[in-house]
């Protein structure tokens, strides 16, 4: 872009970067979003040097975008063959410095690599490693005659923290971009409407500058505000008036404006197009949401779309960039997505598509990189998910890359279940019958009252024996399956209330698992059912699943199940107060909701995380409410005040589990970071981290006196703690893939675990064995009595 013609107001610093770079061959030019540095080097620097050293002057200018390497191998194409270019397209640690020794010849050189923090937002680790790397050598090593400059916002100066090369580049060679003082603002504005014989009313400048001040990074703004403002005024007497100002809203207001009357203007099958179109050109990062560049290829597949898209750029709300074939389209204006309220309300509808198709897209690479490993590929509930949105065209503008990568992972996921079919033919003492995930959680509390091993009344002893008789006559009958299952659990129930064991009971259950049973009887949900809570009585279960609503299940009268909504994204986990008269959820939308659960009416909204609450915990008083983050945040809310919550840190990853001890007196904590952490609940203060796992600690769970602690791991082990001291007892292993989710029997003697390996296992928690290992008919092990943490 050569505009130098229009550009004014930055004189003072085209000259001294000039000079600055006729000693020196780096320059990092920092500044705030919006602040011009982009322009400043474009229609500013890059033509004064254009001036200076002629024609022998090459330059490259280029932004990183997913694969740096190949957008400076794009840019030399400019100037070289192909077959003299692709040399840039390999991603080593000396290409860059090779492709100067190798094409360079007499020529000075200008790599100019705009929006540099898209190094840190979209380049995948390993590539922006080496092309770090890559940069740093040919930095070191270039003369005088080859020029690198780079812009990145200032606020992104601690991603430079991992690289103290980077960090030395930025010591000596950067410059902060500061504001445009009221003089250059004036020369801005007047100088280009000047050179054209157009002159602004009297008083007009004076307004606009005072509304630009208004507006923090808002010089882009300025620039859409006058190019309306030409184009739209009646300029026939060559005056710029204020009125036609005022009427497109200002400097703060003529963007959303402008957007408003196209988006007003085109009808509803257009406006879900244009939102598709956005939806995909809009990235998260963290809490902000950011402009990303797509193709432009993918929005033309379809001519009433390709209209939508064209309309955009042509009303300046999207930018298009480069060659057919080779052209890519973003938003125009950051602000735009900072404020139109059209698109603040589909990015906050739309929040957990957006998270999950960028994570689709860097893996995705990840795959085509590894040359399509089935390794790479996704599984569980992530591909149940996406396959879900797709299913819903909730994201119908897919690179190809991506599509080829979601149907390999459903082909290997089929592969891998029919695999799973044969074997289970093959091993008739597989169990076959859990019905769904959501009775997972039963299973586990009904197994675990098979563990007790203390005296009992004889009479119920011997109800407990007579439904175990009932349940294995019922288990002749294939109709009576479920039944003789249920039969055989309110026998285990019976003897866990009176601490002892019979042998025709565990016969009854262990025949009940082993037999074929029916699935699929507490159906309701519309999506994957991520956390369930069982009532301390064993008559009520409550359900949370990703289909935003909770349910609420008769287990005494198998009725149609209540269902509770207000949650706007999955509900992650859901806990039961042990008098079983309240109800707590928590979303990926990061709220938490407290319900009457006999009324199911919603009594409050807990609002403070500041990203999806994956786990919650209540005391056994029902009083305090325990919260993990994705934020990396623990809550401790009070609910008997309504206070503002107790906000503890020091996890540097999101918190995916929390557990509470049976007095209430100690928290504990397990992360993504690996580590697990002992809290003193009425303090708040760290106690201490437990370290040993080696992948998430994905939950954890206490025993009843408070004494030992149980973690499961994505490293696909168990570890007993003692919570006193933090040390390590021993380490569970059997589970072939993540431990998702542990449980401890309220007698302490049996410690049931979930796996990704799609088994329940039951170990003797005195002795370290396993007892029994069960395999639902479901595609993954999600639901837990413990902590009900939701690492996604």
């Amino acid at each position: 872009m050569d505009d130098k013609d229009k550009f004014f107001g930055r004189d003072r610093w085209i000259i001294e970067l000039t000079n600055y770079l006729e000693k020196k061959n780096v320059l990092l030019l920092l500044g705030a979003s919006g602040s011009g540095k982009s322009s400043l080097v474009q229609a500013g620097l890059i033509p004064k040097l254009k001036d200076q050293w002629g024609s022998q002057l090459f330059n490259f200018t280029f932004v990183p975008d997913v694969d740096p390497f190949e957008s400076f191998y794009g840019c030399l194409l400019t100037k070289y063959k192909q077959s003299e270019a692709k040399l840039a397209r390999t991603v080593k640690e000396d290409t860059l410095l090779q492709v100067v020794q190798t094409l360079k010849s007499d020529a000075q050189w200008l790599i100019f690599i705009d929006q540099f923090e898209e190094v840190f937002t979209r380049t995948p680790k390993t590539e922006r490693d080496i092309f770090i790397k890559s940069l740093i050598q040919l930095i070191e090593n270039s003369d005088i005659s080859v020029k690198v400059i780079m812009t990145m916002r200032a606020d992104f100066l601690d991603k430079l923290s991992p690289y103290p090369d980077l960090g030395k580049v930025h010591d000596s060679s950067s410059r902060m971009l500061t504001d445009m003082e009221d003089s250059d603002l004036r020369l801005a504005i007047a100088e280009p409407a000047a050179r054209n014989g157009v002159i602004f009313e009297q008083g007009l400048i004076d307004t606009i500058i005072a509304d630009f001040h208004q507006q923090a990074g808002s010089l882009p703004l300025l620039q859409y505000t006058l190019n309306l403002l030409w184009s739209k005024d009646d300029i026939t007497d060559r005056v710029l008036n204020t009125k036609a100002y005022q009427e497109l809203g200002g400097v703060t207001g003529a963007l959303q404006q402008q957007a408003n009357k196209i988006y007003d203007q085109f009808d509803e099958t257009q406006r879900k197009l244009a939102e598709e179109i956005f939806l995909e050109l809009i990235s998260l990062e963290g809490k902000e949401a950011v402009s990303r560049r797509a193709d432009k290829g993918i929005f033309e597949r379809d001519e009433t779309q390709k209209e939508v898209l064209y309309q955009l750029i042509d009303n300046r709300l999207l930018v298009s960039k480069g060659e057919d074939g080779k052209a890519t389209v973003e938003v125009a204006h950051e602000e735009l997505i900072r404020s139109w309220k059209v698109l603040q309300d589909l990015i906050r509808e739309k929040e957990e598509i957006i998270v999950l198709r960028n994570r689709l897209y860097a893996d995705a690479k990840s795959w085509q990189d590894a040359q399509k490993a089935s390794s790479e590929l996704w599984s569980g509930s992530k591909l149940a998910r996406i396959v879900e949105f797709k299913k819903e065209q909730a994201l119908p503008n897919l690179d190809r890359v991506a599509i080829a990568f979601i149907e390999a992972s459903v082909a290997e996921r089929d592969r891998l279940q029919k695999a799973e079919v044969e074997r289970q033919k093959r091993d008739k003492k597989t169990a076959q019958g859990i019905a769904a995930g959501s009775v997972t959680a039963l299973v586990i509390s009904s197994v675990l009252g098979l563990m007790a091993w203390q005296k009992t009344k004889q009479a119920e002893f011997n109800q407990a024996e007579s439904l175990s008789l009932y349940s294995l006559s019922l288990g002749t009958n294939g109709s009576k399956d479920l039944d003789a299952f249920v039969s055989a659990i309110k026998a285990g129930q019976i003897l866990r209330t009176q601490n002892t064991t019979n042998p025709e009971v565990i016969n009854a259950l262990q025949e009940a698992l082993s037999s074929p049973t029916e699935q699929n009887r507490l159906i309701g949900h519309q999506s994957t059912v991520s956390s369930v809570a069982l009532s301390s009585d064993g008559k009520t279960l409550v359900s949370g699943s990703y289909d935003k609503t909770i349910k609420i299940w008769d287990l005494a009268t198998g009725g149609k199940p209540r269902t509770l909504t207000g949650h706007h994204f999955p509900v992650s986990s859901v806990a039961l107060s042990s008098d079983g008269k309240t109800l707590v959820s928590g979303s990926f939308d990061k709220t938490i909701k407290i319900w009457d659960l006999a009324t199911g009416k919603e009594l409050r909204t807990l609002t403070g995380h500041q990203d999806a609450v994956l786990s919650i915990a209540l005391s056994s008083d029902g009083k305090a409410l325990v919260s993990g983050s994705y934020d990396k945040t623990i809550k401790i809310w009070d609910l008997a005040t309504g206070g503002k919550p107790r906000t503890l840190t020091g996890h540097h990853f999101p918190v995916s589990s929390v557990a509470l001890t049976s007095d209430g007196k100690t928290l504990v904590s397990g992360s993504f970071d690996n580590t697990i952490k002992v809290w003193d609940l009425a303090t708040g203060k760290e106690l201490r981290t437990l370290t040993g796992h080696q992948s998430t600690v994905s939950s954890v769970a206490l025993s009843s006196d408070g004494k030992t602690l149980v973690s499961g791991s994505f490293d696909n082990t168990i570890k007993v703690w003692d919570l006193a001291t933090g040390k390590e007892l021993r380490t569970l292993n059997g589970h072939q893939e993540a431990v998702s989710s542990v449980a401890l029997s309220s007698d302490g003697k049996a410690l049931v675990s979930g796996s990704y390996d799609k088994t329940i296992t039951v170990w003797d928690f005195n002795v370290n064995s396993l007892v029994a290992r069960v395999r639902p008919l479901v595609d993954k092990s999600c639901c837990n009595q413990g902590s009900t943490g939701n690492p996604y």
